[in-house]
């Protein structure tokens, strides 16, 4: 008889319950111990994507997990994700790679006809690999209107009928009731095993009744409450980014309607920079903003619209004409540029539109994604300071001004004005490289991004590790 896989799945109460990151925990405590620990998502919706080896596009999400997990990256590890588009529609990434956008019914289509066999074969895949998965679910998994569809979930622990966690957020409010809710609404309660409370800002005895009733009235063992722990790592999606994280802050960024890769700001709140969030001309204040960030875009011309709409491209123009600091990652880099070209209306409907003209750069749209990691450095810099790893996942190709920003594995890369305040790039994570914050901040600073998130990634674990009792899952692992 075949040994059943070890997969423990953690499913939540509801959105941001706190998934992801008691996931990025047990991936920790369990490599701590020796075991080769694989993340999984099986479907994962967000625009903070990144790109690992191969030329693939996972959710940051997990590649943060597996960075816990001290386990390289892989594309099984979140076999689907949907990169919402508006209006009913969302790019969708299978194994790594686009397959183009779809709407409501196609992609129901899609789960339905290969959906379950990509999940299955991808968890499959890394059990054998691995010596555990650390399954996460997506959302809640009482959602009853889309149980047909619900592969994210309880689905993943049917497959070798494994054990499930339930991630509880108090921080909400009403947490028997989400609990009790919860596991009378869900799909194979049966396989749920145990219960977390988190993000507690009291004293756990507090909950001491309440914990036993809802034991009784469930059947399920609450096996901890972990305090609210205040950390600093990459949100799993634009949720984790409503509102300025540091207000106050020197940079601003321009927060466009359909922006992307959140995850671009996570230096400047792990630096102590800080940034505040501008949607409006209002908003500005030349002496508040030393310099303004444009970030990704999912949509080009929707965004550069709106910039023109709401009077924010006189804003950034006017910034640029006092000198002050201006940097464009991704679809900000394209926006920053003269014209934007798409002959075949493959990303945008008028085939051809207006940049902010800031750069001496142009954009052409053409069929091919560009997903790829990236080495880089400042372009100009004399110093010895060491290449950081970034990427790019982006569609288009711009024709660089004569000026470039960064030296790359690839070559140059990116475009700098003639004045040298303004530049830009494809390189998503550029704002890791200590040398390019204190340019953009006007501070100097000498940050290691990376260091910064292991040492977040063991705070939050050792907070998991001494409320939770983790001998419950060990012996029924």
């Amino acid at each position: 008889m075949a040994k059943r896989p070890r997969i423990l799945q953690v499913v939540g109460t509801s959105s941001s319950s706190g998934k992801s990151t008691v996931a990025m925990a047990l991936c920790r405590y369990f490599s701590d111990l020796g075991y080769r620990v694989s993340p999984f998502k099986s479907v994962n919706m967000s625009l903070n994507s990144i790109s690992i080896e191969g030329g693939y596009e996972i959710s940051r999400s997990q590649w943060l997990q597996a960075r816990a997990a001290r386990a390289e990256p892989e594309r099984e590890m979140n076999p689907i994700l949907l990169k919402p588009e508006g209006g009913g529609r969302s790019q969708v990434i299978v194994l790594g790679k686009s397959r183009g956008t779809m709407d409501q019914e196609n992609y129901a289509r899609f789960l339905s006809s290969d959906g379950k066999g990509i999940v299955k074969s991808s968890l499959e895949y890394l059990s054998e690999k691995f010596d555990l998965v650390i399954a996460e679910g997506a959302g809640s998994p009482a959602e009853i209107n889309i149980f047909d569809r619900d592969l994210a979930n309880m689905f993943v622990s049917e497959v070798h009928e494994t054990p499930a966690l339930l991630v509880a957020d108090i921080e909400k409010g009403g947490v028997f009731a989400s609990i009790y809710g919860t596991v009378k609404l869900m799909q194979r309660p049966d396989l749920l095993k145990w219960i977390v409370i988190n993000k507690m800002r009291g004293a756990p005895e507090l909950l001491k009744s309440g914990i036993e009733d809802i034991e009784r009235m469930t059947g399920k063992k609450i096996i901890g409450v972990i305090p609210f722990t205040p950390f600093r790592l990459p949100g799993e999606d634009s949720l984790d980014y409503d509102c300025s994280r540091s207000t106050g802050g020197r940079i601003c960024v321009v927060r466009y309607p359909q922006m992307e890769n959140y995850s671009d700001i996570d230096p400047l709140i792990t630096s102590g920079v800080g940034f505040t969030y501008i949607t409006s001309p209002d908003q500005y204040s030349s002496e508040a903003c030393r310099a303004l960030l444009l970030p990704g875009s999912k949509n080009v011309q929707s965004d550069l619209d709106f910039l023109f709409r709401t009077g924010l491209a006189d804003t950034i123009r006017q910034h640029a004409r006092n000198n002050g600091k201006i940097l464009g990652i991704c679809g900000g880099f394209q926006m920053l540029g003269n014209r934007i070209e798409d002959p075949d209306g493959r990303q945008i409907s008028r085939k051809s539109i207006i940049g902010l003209g800031l750069l001496d750069t142009e954009t052409l749209y053409e069929r091919e994604k560009t997903v790829k990691t990236v080495q880089y450095g400042p372009f100009d810099s004399s110093t010895d300071e060491v290449m950081r790893k970034g990427y790019e996942i982006h569609y288009g190709t711009v024709t660089n001004g004569s000026r470039p920003f960064l030296r790359t594995d690839h070559g140059p890369e990116g475009a700098v004005s003639e004045s040298g305040n303004v530049m830009g790039t494809n390189v998503h994570g550029v704002l890791e490289h200590s040398l390019i914050l204190s340019l953009l901040s006007g501070i100097s600073l000498k940050m290691d991004y990376e260091s910064e998130m292991e040492k977040n990634i063991d705070l939050f674990t050792k907070a998991f590790i001494e409320s939770v009792d983790l001998e419950m899952i060990k012996r029924s692992l």
